[in-house]
């Protein structure tokens, strides 16, 4: 049984996209791990390709607007370029999971024409300035976490299970635990709040928009927001294509620097 997989919702930037078929019998009592499980295995589209806008705001209000491409390949393969503001267009991404061990990333910095491969001791650091981690960006394993249910409630209208997620190694994982809120219509977090390695609130996912497109259930806007710096991270997808057979060479190290050339003008 595969375990490693989209259990982590922030990218919801890269991981967007997940059909929900599972249905919960009236009356059927959810553990927290077989909540996430219900989460973790929903079919993906076999490829998508999609246009992102990511918002930086500071604590005084002021904004920084960038846009990416994105290719995503089922739940294991991601690259994305930067389109805009200059100062970034054609810096580069790739993430890999590899089950049962750590996800390869490499970063592609067009201003030294350098790819460079993002080590253990660096994926805890902040995605270009936003409060997404390299960590964020990758998958975690559902099995490197202890689930409790903490209850049920009604969150934006819609019947969500409230589920704590204790990491083992606090210091791997970057946080002590993280508390999701997920709708058990369509299997797809709305909240999620990440503590640190004090056990202090840090960061609030906020996934406000949640599409159906071609059947397939897409976050369209997520917020994350850190509440010790009052800075946050505004997403917003939109373009989807989905199923139309990216080719192989889009999730290598090497096509990093022409991924921009890939890009509709």
């Amino acid at each position: 049984m595969r375990k490693k997989g989209r259990f982590i919702w922030t990218i919801a930037l890269i991981g967007v996209l997940g059909l929900s078929t599972l249905v919960v019998a009236e009356g059927e009592a959810l553990t927290g791990r077989e909540i996430i499980e219900k989460v973790d295995s929903a079919p993906v589209a076999d490829d998508a390709t999609l246009l992102m806008t990511m918002t930086l705001i500071n604590d005084r209000g002021e904004s920084l607007m960038r846009q990416m491409r994105s290719w995503k390949r089922g739940q294991d393969q991601t690259a994305l370029v930067f389109l805009s503001p200059e100062d970034v267009k054609g810096t580069a991404f790739l993430t890999i999971d590899r089950t049962g061990g750590a996800d390869d990333m490499w970063l592609y910095l067009p201003s030294l024409e350098l790819t460079k491969r993002i080590d253990a001791d660096s994926k805890s650091q902040s995605f270009m300035g936003s409060d997404f981690t390299y960590d964020d960006m990758g998958h975690r394993d559902i099995d490197d976490y202890d689930y409790k249910l903490l209850r049920e409630e009604t969150y934006e209208g819609h019947h969500v299970y409230v589920v704590q997620a204790t990491a083992h190694d606090s210091q791997e994982a970057g946080h002590s635990q993280m508390i999701s809120w997920i709708r058990d219509d369509i299997w797809k977090p709305v909240r999620v709040e990440y503590y640190d390695l004090r056990g202090d609130l840090e960061k609030v996912q906020t996934n406000s928009q949640i599409e159906n497109i071609d059947g397939y259930w897409a976050v369209t806007t997520m917020e994350m927001e850190n509440v010790q710096t009052k800075h946050k991270t505004l997403v917003e997808m939109t373009e989807f294509e989905l199923n139309t057979g990216i080719p192989e060479e889009v999730f290598t190290s090497e096509e990093l620097p022409s991924l921009l050339k890939r890009v509709p003008q």
